[in-house]
């Protein structure tokens, strides 16, 4: 019985999508045109693994992450966090995100940053003064708690942007491509970071279109073209070459 319930935990999707569309209408002079951003997306993401999802610029990468987080509303499918079907408040406090291009006043300092967010997410004046040194410290950035974020590096600022997303202890992450833009440094940092997480016990799904990053990082990847997912699979080497190969051959039956 205890093993059984050991594999059940194991197994358990902390994210369900199911059939997931979504189409763009945009008005100009009279006209409407219609844009398919997700045409059936299904997937899932177990408990305390690293999932990204890849795919060219503009293959829907970003909008599946603001449906998850309610920023959108599907036309069709539905997809379930932590076994709900509604973004409820207590749902989104589980939630940590990351976007693309993390924006913060540059006449803040980080620990004013995440003092301000932290209130926001509802923590305490007793939990922020206990969490964020322990996410400031996390992230690397004890050197510039102080200072303000003006001259900041993007692999700083990306750091300080996950500090924030890890700041209430959420059980998911949802990073839109982390590594995007960054130095060679940066990209490091921000890797080891990730894997780190991964050890303490979050359940990551990342997107990105930097293959052999997510060589490096991810337990499963989901390859998505043209607003579908052509193929899941484990991560293994040559991992751009079928990655290449797989929409090469969706694009020729296509047409």
């Amino acid at each position: 019985m205890i093993l059984f319930n050991i594999l059940l935990v194991m197994e358990t999707n902390i994210l369900n999508i199911k059939n997931l569309k979504k189409t763009y209408k945009y008005s100009h002079l009279f006209k409407t045109t219609l844009t398919k951003a997700l045409n059936g997306v299904t997937l899932q993401v177990k408990k305390n693994e690293i999932f990204a999802l890849i795919g060219l610029n503009g293959s829907g990468k970003t909008t599946t992450i603001k449906l998850l987080l309610g920023l959108l509303s599907p036309d069709e499918g539905l997809f379930e966090i932590f076994e709900r079907k509604e973004i409820t408040n207590n749902i989104k406090k589980k939630i940590g995100f990351l976007p693309e291009i993390p924006y913060y006043n540059a006449d803040f300092t980080p620990t004013e940053i995440l003092k301000f967010w932290g209130k926001l997410s509802g923590m305490t004046k007793n939990q922020l003064n206990k969490r964020i040194p322990e996410v400031i410290s996390y992230t690397t950035l004890e050197h510039a708690a102080g200072r303000k974020i003006k001259g900041f590096s993007r692999g700083m600022m990306q750091r300080l942007g996950l500090a924030q997303a890890i700041l209430s202890e959420p059980e998911l992450l949802i990073l839109d491509e982390p590594m995007g833009g960054l130095d060679p440094k940066g990209i490091i940092d921000i890797r080891k970071l990730i894997r780190q997480l991964k050890k303490d016990g979050e359940t990551i799904f990342f997107t990105s279109h930097i293959i052999s990053e997510v060589e490096k990082i991810a337990d499963r990847v989901g390859m998505l073209h043209k607003g579908k997912i052509l193929k899941v699979t484990d991560v293994h080497k040559n991992l751009e070459e079928d990655f290449l190969k797989t929409i090469k051959e969706y694009d020729e039956n296509d047409k």
